[in-house]
């Protein structure tokens, strides 16, 4: 009865049958057209004597119009999606050559210059050291200060030269360490400047930013000069 049924209504729309059979074996889902052409021929050769239950057809048109809209509107976000990931790819490019402040205490000495360092300290100390590391990682120096209040403030690279024994140019680590009056443990972190020589972001949208230290820090990290 079904085979009758194709045949006849096949035999009905002649040429337009030739062209949805040749759309339908191009496509693997179905589209609009096709959803109610099969409406239509379910209703054409339903039986009459047991009819299709309206509440059903009902039900049947308003889920694929749902899942039509579904479809469409994931559409719509992967394209939103794609052009927001192109935008940031471009608008990141351009911090190429910023400098900026970043964790981590890289002091460079060239021609008898040498580059500052900031200090945060988070609570008073009586003393406060700078331990200087050559690119090899041995220590070259370290450098004392004394009765701190908290605070964030700047070594210049004037006073690391005066204060240490950085004679020869390069690249150095200064590690940062602090004790109150009873000689205990106070929380101090320290900051130099880099310039941003790669921007790299990951499938989650962080960004990371190699400096030309080698440092590589998260773009949340770190303040523009």
């Amino acid at each position: 009865m079904s085979v009758e049924g194709v045949s006849y209504y096949s035999s009905l729309t002649g040429s337009d049958s030739a062209s949805t059979t040749t759309t339908a074996s191009d496509n693997t889902s179905l589209d609009q057209v096709d959803f109610l052409t099969l409406l239509t021929t379910q209703l054409e050769y339903q039986d009459p004597t047991n009819p299709v239950d309206n509440t059903e057809m009902v039900n049947q048109m308003t889920s694929y119009s749902m899942l039509d809209e579904d479809v469409q509107q994931n559409e719509n976000l992967e394209t939103i999606i794609n052009k927001l990931d192109a935008i940031s790819a471009l608008s990141t490019s351009g911090y190429i050559g910023e400098e900026v402040m970043a964790d981590g205490g890289i002091i460079t000495v060239e021609s008898g210059d040498a580059t500052n360092v900031t200090i945060d300290l988070q609570e008073d100390a009586s003393t406060l050291g700078l331990n200087i590391y050559n690119s090899e990682g041995t220590l070259v120096d370290t450098v004392y200060y004394t009765d701190l209040e908290a605070g964030e403030f700047e070594v210049s690279g004037e006073d690391l030269l005066s204060e240490s024994n950085l004679e020869t140019d390069g690249t150095f680590v200064a590690m940062v360490f602090a004790n109150d009056a009873n000689d205990s443990s106070v929380p101090v972190y320290i900051k130099s400047a880099g310039t941003i020589t790669a921007v790299d972001q990951d499938d989650s949208g962080n960004t990371t930013l190699t400096l030309n230290d080698g440092r590589e820090v998260s773009i949340t990290d770190v303040s523009f000069i």
